[in-house]
């Protein structure tokens, strides 16, 4: 696909019509409630092929339409005291925030000054020019443009984490995320319609304004007659990672019967997709998460009443599986066909140029962590095909824990139980979603940075918005001169 040029071009940055547009609804959301601002940026997020910026001066590297929109919300949160308030208290140790920004703080000292004090002492899979275009080569440690870029995605990571970890914390806001998930949900599915759509009709083109960003895209690759659904993203896992995050998500809500119809078409479709995805991304994701849910579901019915479309789940889904085994073992055509595809998507993947690659890229990160003796090698200085190994090659044993100490804060902090139903489902979804992008990265992910959307997932996970509402009271009950009983 040929690129657009940008609006504007200098010699450090080419200014995108998508980003253009992007500034444009961000400064509209601004001027609007925040609301417009929360919904214009979750569904940013699905815009991953697109390129607000590009900057000519960092090796043509992409700042996409969120990052863009990110530092309006973070202007936007800085200046209400309130929302500082609200998000401190993550920051406290042991809390999730804490561990975050530690992480986060260690991984940008270490791309400033590892590259350089262990320049040479390790060869990285990092990307260079050949004579093909930008190609991912063995060389020797150095600083790149990639421990800038790389850094500066992380630090958004923990900004965007504590700004609507905030905004969950109030139950307007929390609502009015939840409702912008689905949104994103179902225009996500829409992108993945029309690139189906274009590639078919051979109108691939009309996306070009979306697919801007600077690096390659693998948007017309098919699989044993199955075009590999990229959807807004440049290759069928980034659309795979996004979706099997979004699908958990609605599974959840719908399960814990919040917004019923709409969450369960929305996943029911958004499992669709991810299996035409052909993406092996989105089919660990998918079933891992799903193994999860359905034990969890088993053990709530075990435990007491539970709503209907947990039951249902919970009984329905062995039969339904069974019938769909015996249904398509009974047309051969069809079987022939699964096969086929899990040959090309699972089984054989790792003997495939791209697996062989891939696998050698992690083989690699073990050795970088060897040779610079736990330390890491800088964000950005490592490429992987794995999140854990790409988070040991990048920032070292030291960061891994600390990291590591963040993800469990999100999965085994204990729940607080006081609050209503609606929070307490919406934080369980969140927390689905944030495994099965865990799971999918675990098998594709290539440096430290999980994504944005993860970390709003994250963040609405970790929230305790009774925990804040106590505070408030008991503060206001203080300075009227009263007492305050707020259970602990």
């Amino acid at each position: 696909m040929t690129r657009q040029p940008g609006l504007l071009q200098d010699t450090l940055m080419q200014v995108e019509p998508l980003g253009v547009l992007a500034l444009a609804l961000g400064l509209l959301g601004w001027i609007m409630r925040p609301a417009v601002a929360i919904h214009v940026f979750i569904v940013s997020t699905l815009l991953g092929a697109g390129a607000a910026l590009i900057l000519t001066s960092l090796g043509s590297a992409n700042l996409q339409p969120a990052h863009l929109l990110l530092a309006l919300l973070a202007a936007s949160f800085a200046i209400k005291r309130e929302n500082l308030g609200t998000a401190a208290p993550s920051l406290v140790f042991p809390r999730e925030g804490f561990w975050l920004l530690l992480t986060a703080v260690y991984g940008t000292l270490a791309a400033i000054f590892f590259p350089r004090l262990l320049a040479g002492s390790t060869y990285v899979f990092a990307i260079a020019r050949t004579e093909v275009g930008p190609g991912i080569v063995l060389t020797p440690l150095a600083p790149t443009s990639g421990n800038i870029t790389q850094s500066v995605y992380f630090i958004g990571d923990v900004i965007c984490f504590l700004i609507f970890y905030a905004e969950a914390c109030r139950p307007a806001g929390l609502r009015t995320m939840t409702q912008a998930i689905l949104a994103c949900t179902a225009i996500n599915l829409i992108f993945a319609a029309l690139d189906l759509a274009t590639f078919w009709t051979g109108t691939s083109d009309m996306l070009a304004f979306m697919r801007n960003a600077s690096y390659r895209m693998l948007d017309d690759a098919v699989v044993v007659g199955f075009k590999r659904i990229v959807g807004s993203f440049p290759e069928a896992s980034s659309f795979a990672y996004a979706t099997v995050g979004l699908f958990a998500f609605c599974l959840k809500l719908w399960l814990a019967n919040l917004y019923p119809r709409s969450a369960g078409a929305l996943a029911a479709v958004s499992f669709l997709a991810l299996v035409f995805s052909t993406s092996s991304t989105g089919y660990a994701g998918t079933a891992g998460v799903v193994a999860v849910i359905y034990l969890l579901s088993v053990a709530q019915i075990v435990n007491g009443p539970v709503p209907k479309p947990t039951l249902a789940f919970a009984v329905g889904l062995p039969f339904i599986a069974m019938s769909l085994v015996l249904s398509l073992a009974l047309y051969e055509p069809a079987w022939l066909l699964i096969q086929d595809m899990i040959d090309k998507t699972i089984v054989n993947k790792l003997a495939s140029d791209s697996g062989i690659e891939r696998t050698m890229w992690n083989h690699q990160a073990v050795i970088n962590l060897i040779d610079t003796a736990g330390l890491g090698a800088g964000v950005g200085s490592v490429r992987a095909s794995s999140f854990p190994l790409a988070v040991l090659g990048n920032i070292g044993a030291f960061g891994a824990l600390t990291y590591a100490a963040f993800l469990c804060c999100i999965f085994f902090r204990r729940q607080q139980r006081g609050g209503n139903a609606y929070s307490l489902a919406v934080r369980s979804a969140a927390r689905s979603a944030c495994l099965a992008q865990l799971l999918a990265a675990s098998v594709a992910g290539s440096f430290i940075d999980l994504g944005l959307p993860f970390f709003v997932f994250a963040a609405v996970a970790c929230a305790r918005p009774e925990a804040v509402r106590a505070s408030r009271s008991s503060l206001a009950t203080l300075r009227s001169g009263g007492t305050s009983e707020v259970p602990a």
